[in-house]
């Protein structure tokens, strides 16, 4: 199963690091692993990079986007495809401060389907993968 993190990174940074993905997520993997301890700094910093999601307007295009797919179902506010012969289960759960996608296959119609917005990128923490998902290739 994979995890999938999705930020809305700030336009500016998102500029700044488009050449350069490894050192914005080197970053976002740090504020990951904080302590407790470090939490005012690490919310200091979140508000540096990231933009948040509009909850309301993300669940709804999401589900008018998917509406018509036999395989996706929308339950107490987590977005699920379930497609047995693909064969994928994917759960998308959407945040103020991202999106939590998690993901038994490689590439998620979720994820694939969703959105190639310039400013959206992707973290895998536990398998140290990374991506602009406008430059996701399915």
């Amino acid at each position: 199963m994979r995890t999938f993190y999705i930020f809305k990174i700030k336009k500016e940074l998102t500029i700044l690091t488009k050449e350069t993905p490894y050192n914005l997520y080197r970053t976002i993997e740090n504020l990951y692993y904080y302590d407790s301890v470090n939490a005012n700094v690490s919310f200091k910093i979140f508000g540096d990079i990231f933009d948040t999601f509009n909850l309301d307007y993300l669940n709804k295009r999401i589900s008018n986007l998917f509406k018509n797919n036999r395989y996706y179902s929308y339950v107490d506010g987590i977005h699920i495809i379930n497609n047995k012969y693909k064969p994928e289960m994917s759960k998308l759960k959407v945040y103020k401060s991202h999106l939590l996608l998690k993901s038994d296959v490689i590439d998620p119609a979720l994820l694939v389907n969703y959105l190639m917005s310039d400013n959206l990128f992707v973290c895998d923490f536990k398998n140290k993968d990374y991506f602009w998902l406008n430059e996701f290739v399915h």
